[in-house]
């Protein structure tokens, strides 16, 4: 039986489960669930536990979450939904604060977007031009941005570091990834707590 994670006796650990939402909400709701059997205070906008000030935008409600939070997990799908506020997506923004405040973070993306990536270099018209698709209910450019994002692919690879994006397709495949993540306090202590771990020396 997994270990509940308590690093502080007078308070859990707080993990922001990013605002991915649409279509998405059952495996969200179990992922959510399975973070709280772990012993974790999840942050979540879908499961209403992020504070909500009403004089804030839902972009900065949620931006506040993140700044709140003390580890990150941040999920791309290939839809990325409604959550707009003007030219920004707030799941985006949220994956970007987490990076910018150098909040641990972790990330999972669909396959449905790793393989769109891949195939969209590979497809070229006759013309020499790249192919471009109208963003729909079934797969949003914008993942790909994201995921682009999250691997760092505008920094060369040797010098990449935290540009880890797990990939997935069922919802067990994500909870394999979670639990090997989460279950483990120690493994959490050291990552929120790098100077008092060996590898922090």
């Amino acid at each position: 039986m997994a270990k509940r994670l308590n690093v502080e006796p007078e308070r859990k650990v707080k993990i922001m489960v990013g605002s991915t939402v649409y279509g998405f909400e059952d495996q969200l709701s179990q992922i959510v669930a399975q973070l709280n059997t772990l012993g974790y205070d999840v942050l979540n906008s879908h499961y209403g536990s992020i504070k909500v000030n009403p004089n804030l935008s839902n972009l900065d409600n949620c931006l506040k979450a993140v700044a709140e939070c003390d580890l990150f997990l941040g999920i791309i799908r290939p839809y990325c939904g409604t959550g707009n506020i003007g030219e920004k997506s707030i799941t985006f923004e949220e994956i970007k604060e987490a990076i910018r405040l150098k909040k641990p973070y972790w990330f999972l993306v669909h396959r449905d977007v790793v393989y769109t990536r891949l195939l969209l270099k590979k497809m070229k018209l006759k013309s020499g031009d790249e192919v471009t698709f109208t963003d729909n209910r079934l797969f949003d450019k914008l993942s790909i941005e994201m995921y682009e994002y999250v691997i760092k692919n505008h920094i060369p690879v040797t010098l990449r570091n935290g540009n880890w994006a797990q990939e997935f397709y069922r919802l067990d495949e994500m909870m394999v990834y979670i639990n090997s993540q989460f279950t483990h306090k120690d493994f959490i202590n050291e990552v929120m707590n790098p100077k008092n771990s060996n590898d922090g020396k």
